[in-house]
C-alpha cells in the first residue's frame, strides 16, 4: 500500500521532531503566559540595547533552524523578543521608533536591508488587524487564510441561497463550526440576513453540494478521508496563517 502525505509527514515528525514554527508559537504563548498577572498583561519591558536587537534579528533571519526557545536562553535575546512582540502591542510607536533607529545607526554585522526585511515581518505580526468572529469558528486556524480566500471566491455575488449552500458545505466538510449569519457576516458583510437564513436549513441536492465541495477541496488544497480526517496537501504556512494560529492560541490561553 502506498504511503499517504499524512503517513510521510508523521514519519518525518517521528524522526526529526515537530516543525520549528509549531514550537516557536508555543514558546511565544509561554512568554505571554508568564507575563499575565490577574488577567492583565505586564508589558513593562525595558528597552534593549541596539547590539542585542541586532543579534536577535540576525538569529531570526539567518538561523531559522534554531528554535526561538533556544536563542532566548540568552537573557538579552529573550528581552528583545519580549520587547518586539509583547510590548509593541500596546506601545507600537515606541517600539517602531526603536527598530527604525537601527536603520539610522551603524550596527556592526547588520545591514539596513536586513533591518528592512525584518521590519516587514515585524509590522505584519504586531499590526495585523484582529481576526473576525468567523475566523474563530475555523477549525484549522493555520490554514484560515486559504479557507477564507476560497469561501470569498465561492461567495462572490451570493447573498442568499448560494451563500447558504457554500457555508453548509464548509461546515459539513469540517472546516468551520458555527455558520449562523451573525457569525458569518463579520467576515462576509454582503450576505443578506433574511435571504441567507431562509435557505440555511434547505436540503440541497447532492449534485449542488458535490460541486461546491469539489471546489473547496481543490482551491484550499486538502483531502478528506472516510473517517473524517483532513490532510492539507501543502503544509507550508503563510505569514497570515501563522498569525491566525498564534491568535487562536493566545485567545484560548487567555479566555
Amino acid at each position: 500500500m502506498k504511503e499517504t502525505i499524512e503517513d510521510i509527514s508523521a514519519d518525518i515528525e517521528l524522526q526529526y521532531g515537530k516543525r520549528n514554527m509549531d514550537g516557536n508559537i508555543a514558546y511565544v504563548l509561554r512568554l505571554l503566559e508568564a507575563r499575565m498577572k490577574d488577567g492583565v498583561l505586564d508589558d513593562n519591558i525595558p528597552v534593549p540595547s541596539q547590539e542585542a536587537a541586532a543579534k536577535t534579528i540576525l538569529l531570526l533571519l539567518d538561523r531559522p533552524e534554531l528554535s526561538w526557545e533556544t536563542i532566548c536562553r540568552e537573557n538579552r535575546v529573550r528581552n528583545v523578543m519580549e520587547y518586539l512582540f509583547i510590548r509593541a502591542h500596546n506601545h507600537y510607536d515606541e517600539v517602531h521608533d526603536f527598530v527604525s533607529g537601527l536603520l539610522r545607526s551603524y550596527v556592526k554585522g547588520i545591514s539596513p536591508q536586513i533591518i528592512l526585511t525584518f521590519m516587514n515581518v515585524w509590522k505584519y505580526a504586531v499590526c495585523q488587524n484582529r481576526p473576525t468572529r468567523f475566523v474563530d469558528e475555523i477549525l484549522y486556524p493555520e490554514y484560515a487564510d486559504r479557507i477564507i480566500d476560497t469561501l470569498r471566491f465561492l461567495l462572490d455575488g451570493e447573498v442568499g441561497r448560494g451563500a447558504a449552500l457554500v457555508m453548509v458545505c464548509a461546515r459539513d466538510e469540517g472546516l468551520v463550526r458555527n455558520i449562523a449569519h451573525a457569525i458569518v457576516s463579520t467576515e462576509f458583510k454582503h450576505i443578506s440576513k433574511t435571504a441567507y437564513n431562509n435557505y440555511l436549513h434547505e436540503r440541497f441536492t447532492d449534485k449542488e453540494k458535490n460541486r461546491t465541495i469539489g471546489t473547496l477541496r481543490t482551491k484550499i488544497g486538502y483531502t478528506k478521508y472516510g473517517d473524517g480526517r483532513i490532510t492539507f496537501t501543502d503544509r507550508q504556512l503563510s505569514r497570515k496563517g501563522l498569525f491566525f494560529k498564534l491568535w487562536r492560541g493566545i485567545k484560548s490561553f487567555s479566555s
